[in-house]
């Protein structure tokens, strides 16, 4: 995983965000209408708090409380766990895991511009894990392509017909084989 990349290249800048005496169940309503699992807390416009899911959850629901009577500013968690956008993503990583947190607000001069959650990291995860499998397979199709005519070795790679790792492949009708698929076909050069 790329790890220097500031937050802003990553952060989501659409915010779901509710007033501190928004009650439980409008910011519910909100959360549902943008399909979001959190909201963050303000208060005169300035981030305050978060609450999740979760929350309403443990604090509402576990306890048979009406969520209309209930504020968002009696559940949210505060002190807010904030980040700036310029703040690196090893370092977030690493913030989040340690406070177990999921979702991380992104302040910068006071105001909320973004916000970051675990399945963005994941999908940045993912995405270089794409890469990176992409340029492997580069390299096996230059080692393969330089591998010379039909019948000469290819080096180590996945067999194209058996599809297991082999560290001797070689090109067989046009196919990289294992020694077994090759003997298999029948073709072995003399």
């Amino acid at each position: 995983m790329e790890t220097d990349i500031p937050l802003r290249d990553i952060m989501v800048q659409e915010v779901v965000k509710g007033d501190m005496d928004l009650n439980v169940k409008e910011a519910a309503r909100i959360m549902m209408k943008h399909d979001v699992d959190s909201i963050v807390v303000l208060n005169n416009g300035e981030p305050v708090g978060i609450v999740t899911q979760g929350d309403i959850i443990s604090e509402l629901v576990s306890k048979d409380t009406t969520p209309s009577t209930v504020k968002l500013k009696d559940v949210m968690t505060s002190p807010l766990i904030a980040a700036s956008p310029d703040d690196r993503l090893s370092d977030t990583v690493k913030k989040m895991a340690a406070k177990k947190i999921r979702k991380l607000p992104i302040i910068e001069d006071g105001k909320l511009v973004g916000i970051v959650a675990d399945v963005d990291i994941l999908s940045v995860s993912s995405q270089m894990n794409s890469i990176l499998a992409e340029l492997i397979e580069m390299h096996v199709e230059r080692d393969i392509m330089g591998a010379g005519s039909e019948g000469e070795g290819g080096g180590q790679g996945i067999c194209e017909k058996c599809g297991s790792f082999s560290h001797y492949l070689e090109m067989n009708e046009g196919v990289m084989m294992c020694e077994t698929c090759k003997e298999e076909t029948g073709t072995e050069s003399e």
